[in-house]
């Protein structure tokens, strides 16, 4: 990942292996998606806030696909590679964001332990119905603690700033037992 991105504040989230359709419209993100193809390179996805502004920790995402959409509009997937945390940034002439930003550590895999393991299942039974939700071709490791965890919090309707939240987590196991909590409170599974 290179040190200086453009960074795309968003209302919603992904995670490092994660895929997200987005539709670009706006000069400004059709010129940075045209430089990101043309350079092979990425750009950030960070959270916006509901006051104003975005989160410092968001997460560098590549293109995976596109297509010219019906309506016109340019359809793009992104997936996401790895969290970044932002050290400054600054807004060009054409208002895009760019960013000094720092690669995080990801936490090392953990297997599931036994007792999550109904969670992995209920992931499991999710992608089954709604394909939908995960990139068709993409790997699915349904014993992994740090993969499970992120695909439920990008999926589940969980408020925005616990999903921040949860993409802040350094732990993959103390991310999936909070991702259950929030799965229990609701009597979902």
């Amino acid at each position: 990942m290179e040190n200086n991105i453009p960074i795309f504040p968003l209302s919603s989230i992904t995670f490092p292996g994660g895929y997200m359709p987005l539709r670009i419209f706006e000069t400004r993100y059709l010129d940075m998606v045209k430089n990101c193809v043309k350079n092979n390179s990425g750009f950030g996805i960070s959270l916006t806030k509901s006051n104003e502004g975005f989160y410092s920790i968001g997460t560098y995402c590549k293109i995976a696909d596109w297509e010219q959409m019906q309506d016109g509009l340019l359809g793009i997937t992104v997936r996401g590679k790895c969290r970044f945390q932002i050290l400054n940034h600054n807004v060009q002439p054409d208002n895009l964001i760019t960013a000094n930003v720092v690669e995080m550590d990801e936490p090392n895999f953990k297997d599931i332990p036994k007792e999550l393991m109904p969670y992995s299942d209920f992931l499991k039974n999710i992608l089954e119905q709604y394909p939908k939700f995960y990139h068709d071709d993409a790997p699915k490791y349904f014993t992994e603690s740090g993969w499970v965890g992120s695909r439920l919090a990008e999926i589940l309707p969980m408020p925005l700033n616990e999903k921040q939240n949860l993409l802040e987590t350094e732990d993959y196991l103390v991310r999936l037992y909070r991702i259950k909590d929030y799965i229990d409170s609701k009597k979902t599974i």
